[in-house]
């Protein structure tokens, strides 16, 4: 009888263990198909939708902004002074100081499509170039079919100060190309938004040029350019062609 109950007893114990050994690979089982479908879903689902909230939190913030640009833009009196020979460059460099002024804009510009003058609430900053890396931004936006972009650069009539431009083509009666106006916002201003956006989502934002040079990014990251980057929580906005 002892025998007998020692085997049922020792018996009871491996089936025990083997109950437990197979509890604990089910679980572990489990465990890793549920993080390989939260992963898939945050790739497949979850990340995007974050990127298109971030999106529109963009367009909505920068509304007033592209709103001030697309007025420079249809400005009787930019297209009427470029049209007529661009004469007197202190009426025009009022205009922009005063751009600048009423609505608390970094800067403002116009550059003209038949002299490449680049002017500036100073005054006459330059004359845009072909084969000139600072002026490339320029020729990319006469060529671009949107009427306007949204693009981070620096500013060289601010100590090359990083800054989200707002570029506005602008175009005669006859849709004609005739110039770029447009306003910039600060550094701090950028960095604010992004800010607020990282905050919000849990999320490292960054904002990339076409060559992978992270521009702009919350104050968590210290990446330098998006091929550094991995992890599922990321978003990048790519920059150059409109955000």
């Amino acid at each position: 009888m002892k025998r007998l109950f020692k085997l049922k007893k020792s018996l009871l114990v491996v089936i025990g263990l083997i109950i437990l050994i197979g509890f604990t690979i089910t679980s572990i089982f489990s465990y890793q198909i549920s993080q390989t479908a939260l992963q898939q879903q945050m790739t497949t689902s979850t990340l995007p939708l974050t990127s298109d909230n971030i999106y529109s939190e963009i367009q909505r913030d920068l509304l007033r902004p592209v709103l001030i640009s697309s007025l420079m833009g249809n400005d009787t009196f930019l297209r009427e002074w470029l049209i007529n020979g661009e004469k007197d460059t202190e009426k025009v460099r009022r205009y922009l100081a005063r751009i600048m002024e009423e609505y608390g804009t970094f800067t403002s510009f116009l550059v003209s499509e038949k002299t490449k003058i680049y002017y500036h609430p100073t005054g006459v900053l330059k004359t845009v170039k072909k084969g000139v890396k600072r002026d490339e931004w320029y020729f990319r936006v006469s060529e671009m079919k949107k009427h306007h972009e949204i693009n981070i650069d620096h500013d060289m009539a601010n100590s090359d100060a990083i800054t989200i431009f707002i570029n506005q083509k602008i175009f005669d009666k006859d849709s004609n190309y005739i110039g770029v106006t447009g306003v910039g916002l600060s550094l701090k201003s950028a960095s604010n938004l992004v800010e607020s956006y990282h905050q919000k989502y849990s999320r490292n934002i960054y904002f990339v040029k076409k060559d992978g040079k992270i521009m702009l990014k919350n104050s968590d990251s210290e990446f330098s350019k998006i091929s550094e980057v991995c992890g599922e929580n990321q978003v990048s906005l790519l920059l150059n062609d409109g955000v």
